[in-house]
């Protein structure tokens, strides 16, 4: 089970290096003897999850990707939520999103943008962003246990800074998070604070499945014209649609 860690550990330093990594950059990060390293990376090289330049530095091939892609194109909502995000983009005139939670971040599975929008976001199938930074992670976030809550704080509470965006009132400590979180939750939507994109607004809504959230639906637009459009216009469409969605799945499954 060390060896297995120790291999992911490794992934994920290489993964945060776009320029590569060399051998010896990897002994000073990890605490690892090298011919520990080199053994792993000669793993994940034979493997073709790994590439080395030469003899020098070892970079992140796309085969990880393409096993991240298999998992989103295989989720089964996919094919019953599409054709409903189209309709909905049609008639709002604005991007609409499926995200689901993958660990401390929200994945985008699928958005469907309107064919009347002169205007696209710059996000695409199989973007992550955190939990805490986009709106559909704050939803997602808000139907956590008191207990998952509290494990999500002592991760990343030690760092304030993540929560600019998280609302319109300062996260100082744990205790104004969770009552931000329960604000959201009662309110049953959130909003990005252009956290992800500047000048780009998201505003999320949570999708209920067998009662739990692990999904969530969001519009995203220019922030100039989502404010003209009408934000309270746009959350209770979203709802509706969240509704919708929840009672067809149910029926279906």
């Amino acid at each position: 089970m060390q060896s297995v860690n120790k291999t992911f550990e490794v992934l994920e330093v290489i993964a945060n290096c776009s320029n590569g990594i060399t051998l010896e950059q990897l002994a000073n990060v990890l605490p690892y003897p090298k011919p520990t390293l080199h053994r792993i990376c000669k793993c994940l090289t034979n493997n073709g999850y790994v590439s080395q330049r030469g003899s020098s530095s070892y970079q992140l091939t796309t085969k990880m990707l393409s096993l991240g892609y298999n998992v989103i194109h295989d989720d089964s909502l996919l094919a019953d939520i599409t054709p409903h995000m189209s309709e909905l983009a049609n008639r709002v005139g604005f991007t609409i999103n499926l995200q689901r939670r993958d660990f401390d971040n929200v994945i985008l599975l699928k958005k469907e943008e309107s064919r009347s929008s002169i205007f696209h976001t710059n996000a695409h199938t199989g973007l992550t962003s955190s939990l805490y930074n986009a709106a559909c992670g704050k939803v997602i976030l808000a139907n956590f246990s008191e207990e998952d809550k509290d494990k999500y704080w002592d991760v990343h509470g030690n760092d304030l800074t993540r929560f600019d965006h998280f609302c319109d009132v300062k996260i100082k400590d744990k205790a104004t998070f969770l009552e931000a979180l329960e604000s959201v939750k009662a309110q049953k939507f959130a909003l990005d604070g252009e956290g992800n994109e500047s000048g780009i607004t998201c505003i999320g809504v949570p999708l209920v499945l067998n009662g739990a959230v692990s999904y969530a639906i969001s519009v995203s637009g220019l922030t100039p014209e989502i404010n003209r459009h009408g934000q309270k216009q746009l959350v209770n469409e979203l709802h509706r649609f969240s509704e919708f969605l929840s009672e067809k799945l149910a029926k279906t499954k």
